[in-house]
């Protein structure tokens, strides 16, 4: 019985504290790391958008922005800012409509069924997190 209410203090203080939207932001910075390694690894690779494929410098902007939203998003999480949390909610309307777009166009695909599904379950989930995000804080400089 004891072991019980340890777990349970520790979760209750895991979501109280937003340690698990911090764990989040973890996450986002290790997935935008992942998403240059992959881009770096394979410079050919172009992201549809909006069922468009962008190739040169407009390609590279498409690609690279992805790792950038991540890690913003990331450092956001990790110190629960409420701009973090606006920032993936748009990031997430947009690559969800983006594949839905890209499906009307090129026909139904299971990967990216599967990619809308998860994302919209995780926003949900974000969503019924929100009050653990907070408002930036003004900083002052003391009067001397």
């Amino acid at each position: 019985m004891s072991n019980n209410k340890h777990v349970q203090g520790r979760l209750r203080k895991l979501f109280t504290h937003g340690r698990d939207i911090r764990l989040l932001g973890i996450l986002f910075v290790i997935s935008g790391t992942i998403d240059l390694f992959w881009i770096m690894s394979y410079p050919d690779y172009a992201l549809k958008v909006f069922g468009h494929t962008y190739h040169g410098w407009q390609g590279a902007f498409v690609k690279y922005q992805h790792p950038i939203i991540h890690w913003a998003i990331g450092y956001g999480f990790w110190y629960r800012q409420q701009w973090a949390y606006w920032a993936y909610l748009g990031y997430l309307t947009l690559a969800c409509l983006s594949e839905v777009t890209t499906q009307l166009i090129e026909g139904y695909h299971p990967t990216r069924m599967t990619m809308i599904i998860v994302s919209v379950l995780f926003g949900a989930y974000i969503i019924s997190r929100k009050n653990i995000f907070q408002a930036s804080k003004a900083y002052t400089t003391p009067h001397s």
